[in-house]
């Protein structure tokens, strides 16, 4: 008898734990939207529908345990007790929103209430101020979106990185040449235009004592700038995907293989290229007949 596959059990219970967490944030981010939405339709019904008319409702009574409902008790700013009629809970989906909130998600909606005592009940007053102040997500927060901007500004990628070692002449050699002085890392956008320049000088006074630490580590900034672009839009995708928007496992045609001519995909999660039946190798004719496996390699 053979083993048909294995499962890597590790991996499986961290994709459990994944997929169990991206389901809690995404009903912690239902809940908080339910609030907005409760002062939303608590501002329709009190303008008729008009957002630009003004309106007196400061604060909601929410009530019940396990999942919450509204009487439409509501109260103004000087604290004057009114309230919504029935109907109007029904018709402009307030109730539906209040019933969103429940005793699982309360630390979501209990930080935007006050809790009131009554005789037959504890109630909630939620302040439909703060719940209307929705605040954005990590991937649609202002900075993300001026991340976005700076890289759609940028279009020319991907980058590169070349490598010029001088001697005191001024002419170029091996970077490990004896007489090298300084080295210059230049990084181009794929139009061939220069985006940075990096560089180590080590001939003596003024200059770095430790050639060898700092062109390391100036070797590693210059990768760093020109990886940034494809990390960034990397990154950006995975958060959009941990955010249940885009997803980043799903497959993109990059192109076709140099070798066996099949179309080859990547995602934004995993970067292999692989075909479609998941493949990552191809045969490559030898003269004798045989074939030799070879990595798919993508035609450029």
């Amino acid at each position: 008898m053979t083993t048909p596959y294995t499962i890597n059990d590790a991996k499986l219970n961290d994709a459990l734990d994944d997929a169990h967490e991206r389901i809690q944030r995404a009903e912690d981010r239902l809940a908080r939207v339910a609030c907005a939405h409760i002062a939303a339709a608590v501002r329709d019904v009190l303008t008729d529908h008009e957002p630009a008319a003004p309106f007196d409702a400061t604060h909601l009574r929410l009530t019940g345990h396990d999942v919450l409902s509204t009487d439409g008790t509501y109260w103004t700013a000087t604290g004057e007790e009114r309230r919504i009629p029935a109907s109007d809970l029904l018709d402009d989906g307030l109730l539906g929103w209040v019933n969103q909130l429940n005793h699982g998600n309360r630390h979501i909606w209990r930080p935007l209430c006050e809790t009131e005592n009554t005789i037959t009940e504890v109630g909630h007053r939620l302040d439909l101020g703060q719940a209307a102040q929705l605040p954005d997500e990590v991937h649609t927060s202002a900075r993300v979106r001026e991340i976005r901007d700076r890289l759609a500004a940028a279009p020319y990628r991907p980058w590169n990185v070349e490598e010029f070692t001088w001697n005191r002449n001024g002419a170029t050699v091996p970077k490990d040449a004896p007489d090298a002085v300084h080295t210059d890392f230049v990084v181009s956008d794929s139009s061939g235009d220069q985006v940075a320049e990096v560089s180590v000088s080590y001939d003596g006074p003024g200059d770095t004592n430790t050639p060898a630490e700092d062109l390391a580590e100036t070797r590693a900034n210059a990768e760093l700038i020109t990886r940034a672009p494809e990390d960034l839009l990397y990154l950006l995708a995975y958060a959009d995907h941990l955010a249940g928007g885009a997803d980043a496992e799903e497959l993109h045609l990059r192109g076709h293989c140099v070798h066996c001519r099949t179309s080859l995909y990547s995602s934004t999660s995993s970067e292999a290229l692989t075909a479609a039946d998941s493949s990552t190798q191809c045969g490559r004719p030898l003269p004798t007949g045989r074939t030799l496996p070879v990595p798919h390699t993508l035609s450029t």
